[in-house]
């Protein structure tokens, strides 16, 4: 194919376009109703409270919010025992006591006699977050 057949080609493909850019300024001119704005403005509206919805619906099923903090019960550890399946030490006053969640619900496993520690290192939540913070720190590289 030679150039000026390709040129003339891209302008014959064009020139619909021209006629739709020519025909512009004249459907400009015609108004929408206002019937038609508002729902547009309707349409937009629920397509981003949908949006704002899947996204918190996310979040929850990643576990990204965080959980509000009780001084009566509190998580000490959890454990993954299949891909539903938890099995999770919990504080609750001085007792503690082991519980498996699943997707059937909560089940008590074991209520303990006596108090087991839990390493702080599996303890603190942000364990990652401040070993960062400490390796960030100057002069504290890694040691071979």
């Amino acid at each position: 194919m030679t150039h000026g057949r390709a040129v003339a080609l891209l302008l014959a493909g064009l020139a619909p376009v021209g006629a739709l850019a020519a025909a512009a300024p004249a459907a400009a001119s015609h108004a929408p109703s206002p019937a038609a704005g508002m729902l547009q403005v309707l349409v937009s509206l629920a397509f981003i409270l949908a949006v704002i919805v899947a996204l918190a619906w996310l979040a929850t099923r990643l576990r990204l919010t965080p959980r509000t903090a009780s001084s009566a019960l509190r998580v000490l550890a959890d454990v993954p025992v299949g891909p539903k399946e938890r099995v999770v030490l919990l504080q609750v006053g001085d007792a503690q006591a082991l519980v498996g969640v699943g997707a059937d619900g909560v089940r008590p496993l074991h209520l303990l006699e006596r108090v087991v520690d839990v390493p702080a290192a599996e303890a603190a939540p942000h364990a990652f977050a401040e070993r960062l913070k400490q390796l960030m720190q100057p002069g504290a590289g890694v040691k071979p």
